[in-house]
C-alpha cells in the first residue's frame, strides 16, 4: 500500500509541476564594446630636418589620423612645447641662443589658432569610420626675414583625442 501511495503522489506532483510549467522562456544575452580613442600621428619625410633659412609656405609636414568610436563624438587638441604664452615658434636648444622663428599651422587646410599654447583642431559629434579619419598637417614660415643664431630649432606638438 505504501508503494501505491507513493506512486500516486509522484503522479499528483509531476502532474502539479507540468501545469505550472512556461509556454515561452528568455534569456539575456549582452556583451560590451570598450571605447576606442585614438589619435596617430604619421611624420612626413624631412619634418625633422627643415632648412630654417627658407620661406616655406604649407609644406606638408605629416598627417594625422583621428579614430573614436564614442557615438557623441570627440575633440582634438594640439598644444606647442614653445606657445606657451602665445605663437608657436622654433627655439634653439643652446640655452644661450635666445632667437625664435615664429611658424603656422594649417590642420586638415584650416588655420590653427594657438591659446595659452594650444588649440581646438577637431570638434567632431559623431564616431569616425573603422580606419579612422586622416587628416594633413601643414607648416609655414618665413626663416629669410631672421638672421639667426647657428643652432638646432624645434618644438614639440603634442596631439590630444577626448570623448564628448
Amino acid at each position: 500500500m505504501n508503494k501505491k501511495v507513493l506512486s500516486i503522489i509522484s503522479i499528483m506532483f509531476i502532474t502539479v509541476s507540468l501545469s505550472f510549467a512556461a509556454t515561452t522562456g528568455s534569456l539575456l544575452i549582452s556583451g560590451t564594446v570598450p571605447e576606442i580613442l585614438e589619435v596617430t600621428v604619421l611624420a612626413a619625410a624631412g619634418s625633422t630636418s627643415l632648412d630654417l633659412t627658407q620661406n616655406v609656405t604649407d609644406m606638408h609636414i605629416g598627417d594625422v589620423v583621428e579614430r573614436s568610436n564614442v557615438v557623441a563624438g570627440y575633440t582634438v587638441t594640439v598644444s606647442s612645447a614653445n606657445a606657451a604664452t602665445g605663437t608657436p615658434h622654433f627655439k634653439g636648444i643652446n640655452a644661450s641662443n635666445s632667437d625664435t622663428l615664429d611658424y603656422t599651422l594649417k590642420y586638415n587646410g584650416s588655420p590653427i589658432t594657438f591659446t595659452g599654447g594650444s588649440a581646438l583642431i577637431s570638434d567632431v559629434n559623431s564616431k569616425t569610420a573603422t580606419v579612422g579619419s586622416t587628416k594633413p598637417l601643414n607648416l609655414s614660415y618665413d626663416g629669410t626675414s631672421d638672421f639667426l643664431n647657428s643652432d638646432t630649432y624645434s618644438d614639440t606638438l603634442t596631439f590630444t583625442i577626448t570623448s564628448k
